[in-house]
């Protein structure tokens, strides 16, 4: 046959090359796939350990955001109809201003917003005060227990020569039926 002819020093050669060809084949095919595949499932738990750490800390956060669920839920959650939230909600601005001294020259509620899961509740005020009031007015409301929120605000003098000023301001609540 083939290998009859060929000289010791050539079937060595052939031998060798033949050895190498396989080992390429096996290293393509065996070797490199199960490495590729090692280091992906250590990529993988790399990141589900990365995810646990995580869950973990919220888990130990489980107490203190479920107290905070429940101071807020409540003050989030309608307890009557639009109407006497609305009233709520106009009641609670007002006092607000006269703990502040400032002086509320217009109050217009908006049409009750329904989006998804909740309704937005918004009134457009005018209101009137030197500027230490006003700045206490708005701080009220941005911490108001029923988590009023600011949406546009816009301030100016109320005239030339005066200390007042006047502010028209955007303030909304939501709520969830």
């Amino acid at each position: 046959m083939i290998f009859s002819n060929l000289s010791q020093r050539e079937k060595r050669l052939f031998y060798l090359t033949a050895g190498l060809i396989a080992s390429l084949f096996i290293y393509r095919f065996v070797i490199n796939p199960i490495v590729v595949n090692w280091m992906g499932l250590d990529k993988r738990i790399g990141a589900g350990g990365l995810k646990l750490e995580k869950s973990q800390k919220i888990l130990n956060l489980k107490g203190r955001i479920q107290r905070d669920y429940e101071r807020y839920a409540s003050s989030v959650k309608m307890s009557g109809s639009e109407e006497e939230e609305m009233a709520k909600f106009l009641t609670e601005i007002e006092s607000l201003a006269r703990s502040s001294s400032v002086h509320i020259s217009g109050i217009k509620p908006l049409p009750i917003k329904k989006v998804d899961f909740y309704k937005k509740y918004v009134v457009e005020l005018e209101a009137e005060g030197d500027i230490k009031q006003v700045s206490k007015f708005i701080y009220d409301i941005q911490n108001s227990q029923q988590l009023l929120k600011i949406d546009k605000f816009s301030l100016g003098t109320k005239g030339a020569g005066t200390n007042l000023l006047k502010c028209n301001i955007l303030v909304s609540k939501v709520l969830i039926p």
